[in-house]
């Protein structure tokens, strides 16, 4: 399935591009700070993108993919949702392997063959790698100068889910995962040709703990003209928090923030309460929450920016993620 865009007239790198998670919706902030960045890179070079596609789900976004990239190579898959019987056993299969949960997650057959018959019948200056968690699919190439997109310091997330978590059998499941990640991750940081960080603290790390020997920042960017104020006043007491509420650190914010962070501020002002914007909150986040009728779980939405406009406080009470400063 190819794509050309009207901007390639003179094409300078030609790169290989891994975003195992298809783009479309960008409703995650992953997949906002990829798919910004290859709709301003393919105004410049020759980009042919690989990505999971998972059908019907995402066949009405392919008709955007040529914003992204000159050449599109889906890879068909089938996610497994999660906290189902087939999530928890494929979990506790995965938990003998010596890779993390997470990497074995992002690897398929079927994409790693996909970047080797590219490989094979056409020739790029450049191969990059989105996420650390993706790079498995990467074991196999050689004589290629290879990039790695860093989004976090991925084991340091692992490392602080061990520091805040309290149940003795789940604190084990991430020390192992830690242990696991940070050995894999400092592997593919001296990997790869070039490591890529969203901060310079992240580059930093990167550098001294885990041996990239060349490590860059790109830092992640806003959209002010998508995201410029509203006119109006936003609602009194009104508080907000944007994230995806299938990424575990986020979940572990909103649970933190109603049992330690709401009641004090509940003390001052008895009347706060809080909009939870994002995709697929868990049924143990619902849960805890249920008798909460402070905290109004939105879900997904189709624009985040109402939302944004009417409450009068945007929260970030993050204890697990990077350091995306």
């Amino acid at each position: 399935m190819k794509h050309t865009s009207p901007a390639l007239e003179a094409k300078t790198l030609k790169v290989l591009f891994l975003s195992q998670r298809f783009l479309y919706p960008m409703d995650t902030g992953g997949k906002l700070r990829t798919g910004k960045m290859l709709e301003k890179l393919s105004r410049i070079f020759e980009i042919t993108l690989v990505s999971n596609v998972e059908s019907p789900k995402d066949d009405v976004y392919l008709g955007e993919v040529k914003n992204l990239c000159h050449q599109f190579q889906p890879v068909p898959w089938k996610e497994v949702k999660k906290y189902t019987p087939l999530f928890y056993l494929r979990l506790f299969r995965q938990m003998f392997s010596r890779y993390p949960v997470s990497v074995l997650n992002d690897y398929s057959r079927e994409l790693e063959d996909q970047l080797h018959d590219l490989l094979e019948r056409e020739s790029f200056d450049l191969v990059i790698c989105d996420f650390v968690q993706s790079s498995l699919n990467f074991r196999q190439i050689k004589n290629y100068k290879t990039l790695l997109f860093q989004h976090n310091v991925e084991s340091m997330i692992v490392h602080r889910h061990v520091k805040t978590n309290t149940n003795p059998v789940i604190k084990f499941f991430w020390w192992l995962q830690y242990l696991k990640m940070y050995r894999y991750e400092r592997r593919m940081c001296r990997a790869f040709d070039g490591v890529v960080a969203v901060s310079e603290l992240d580059r930093e790390s990167m550098q001294t703990q885990y041996g990239a020997p060349r490590a860059f920042t790109i830092p992640t960017g806003v959209d002010t003209e998508y995201l410029a104020p509203w006119d109006g006043e936003p609602e009194a007491d009104s508080l907000i928090f944007v994230g995806s509420m299938d990424w575990l650190p986020n979940e572990d914010a909103i649970l933190f923030f109603a049992q330690y962070i709401l009641p004090r501020i509940r003390q001052v002002i008895p009347g706060v309460k809080l909009s939870v914007v994002g995709r697929n909150p868990s049924p143990h986040l619902r849960q805890q929450l249920a008798d909460e009728p402070a905290i109004e779980l939105a879900g997904w939405v189709d624009d985040v920016r109402p939302y944004i406009a009417r409450h009068a406080v945007y929260i970030v009470p993050l204890r697990i993620g990077g350091d995306a400063n």
